[in-house]
């Protein structure tokens, strides 16, 4: 009599709890997938903000150094400098040029602006904004001399 109760029944699961796995997979997959999209434009924020600060710490170096050697004069030379060169890397996909066919996540820096560029993979993750630009600018003057430098974000052209 058991055997009767039995037979009937499908071996493994029914097309109905496959359904609700498919879809359960289907929404975790999703989340996933939105976490891993916020983290990547995290990580591409805090990318872009390391790598400017420690631009900012390099030319800060730069200035101290001059100081220290008593070559304040030569201050005025930082003015328009590429901050690459106060890295002690360059930035991968780093290029020389105007950035016009820059791919997105390339930094470039213009001979001719002398101003530094980088395109974002995400812009989403910088409200939207499709490109920036910073230049090393004299921070103020005496006598017309240069006192300091800043690197300071400058609007795309």
């Amino acid at each position: 009599m058991n055997t009767l109760a039995t037979a009937g029944r499908q071996a493994g699961i029914s097309k109905f709890e496959f359904a609700v796995i498919v879809t359960l997979v289907g929404l975790l997959s999703l989340s996933l997938n939105t976490r891993l999209k916020a983290l990547e434009e995290e990580g591409e924020r805090t990318e872009v903000e390391l790598t400017v600060r420690n631009m900012r710490v390099g030319l800060q170096l730069a200035i101290g150094e001059r100081i220290m050697r008593g070559e304040e004069s030569r201050l005025a030379e930082l003015v328009g400098a590429n901050p690459v060169s106060f890295l002690g890397h360059v930035p991968r996909h780093y290029m020389e040029g105007d950035g016009s066919g820059a791919a997105p996540g390339v930094w470039w820096f213009d001979p001719d602006s002398r101003a530094l560029g980088y395109r974002p993979r995400q812009p989403e993750a910088f409200a939207g904004m499709a490109m920036f630009r910073w230049q090393v600018r004299a921070k103020g003057e005496l006598g017309g001399k240069v006192v300091g430098l800043r690197l300071e974000r400058i609007a795309p052209n």
